[in-house]
């Protein structure tokens, strides 16, 4: 750390002296350009570098040969999630695989094949970061979930709509990887933390808004499963108090109401009592758990600053 004062150069602007090491270690001369970036009310950035630094464009390969399709999904995951841009798989045996490969490359948004052959597949990112809005993305979340649980209320009464619920899991699951490669993204590029808007001080905190929707959607449908062979009026009763609690944590989200969010946290105890008395303890399970994912959201409320 190094401590410097101010000193006053003229009526209104003030100087600070800027470390010789750092001077020398960046080759800077009399005369050369910094760029200073506010990152809060108390600190600022000094770089070499302007904060509108295109995105770099990223590329990696992946040898497929002899794994797993399990294992070769994780390293595509990891690949997207890291921001690449172009990812070769490699691999003699990429035939074999190519049904496997392609189903896990379109659970990515605008992550597309652009070249094939017997011993290679290429995917191309086709997405542009700066054109995305975080807020749009989670917000689409929130409206898929709502339909979600509509619907899977609508199950207990003898509605077949299970595969149209399983359908908007899968696209939530979609956005979660989006958002997060969204967030995680803006932890490195000063200009497109601007423009998604997001605070570094609170990306954890909306990264783990993401993660508790995604859960979340993974619940619904679990229940809206169990509900094939189930007519219970009990746990239809229930599902709708979750459904109120999810929509008021959303509306405590959207008016940073950290009152409305404490009082959904309170009502944790009844759901809990509600549930022991269920002959069903796997839905009872599942709704015990989705009644701590919404907590969770109403906690990243109340923790907010």
């Amino acid at each position: 750390m190094h401590i410097r004062r101010l000193v006053k150069a003229g009526q209104t602007s003030h100087t600070v002296s800027l470390p010789k090491e750092w001077i020398s270690k960046n080759n800077l001369q009399k005369g050369d350009t910094i760029y200073i970036h506010p990152k809060s009310n108390t600190e600022l950035l000094i770089s070499t570098k302007t904060d509108k630094q295109p995105i770099e464009k990223k590329e990696i390969t992946i040898n497929v040969e002899g794994k797993e399709v399990d294992t070769i999904q994780r390293d595509i995951t990891s690949a997207y999630l890291n921001n690449y841009n172009t990812i070769t798989l490699l691999g003699d045996d990429i035939t074999s695989k190519t049904k496997a490969i392609r189903k896990i490359l379109h659970d990515f948004v605008a992550l597309e094949i652009s070249e094939q052959t017997s011993m290679r597949i290429v995917a191309k990112d086709l997405l542009n970061l700066q054109e995305i809005s975080l807020f749009k993305t989670i917000n689409r979340m929130d409206l898929i979930i709502r339909t979600m649980i509509d619907d899977t209320i609508s199950t207990f009464d003898g509605k077949k709509l299970q595969e149209s619920i399983r359908f908007r899991d899968y696209d939530v699951n979609r956005l979660y990887f989006l958002a997060s490669r969204l967030l995680k993204g803006s932890l490195t590029n000063n200009e497109l933390a601007k423009q998604l808007e997001v605070d570094k001080g609170n990306v954890l905190s909306q990264w783990y808004l993401v993660v508790n929707l995604e859960n979340l959607a993974d619940y619904i449908k679990n229940i809206s499963e169990i509900s094939k062979t189930r007519k219970d009026k009990k746990i239809k009763e229930i599902v709708k108090t979750i459904q109120q609690n999810y929509l008021d944590i959303m509306k405590a989200r959207h008016k940073n109401d950290k009152k409305l969010a404490d009082s959904v946290i309170k009502r944790r105890k009844e759901i809990f009592l509600q549930c022991n008395k269920l002959e069903n303890q796997e839905i009872s399970s599942i709704i015990k758990s989705i009644t701590t994912t919404i907590n969770n959201i109403a906690k990243i409320i109340i923790d907010k600053e």
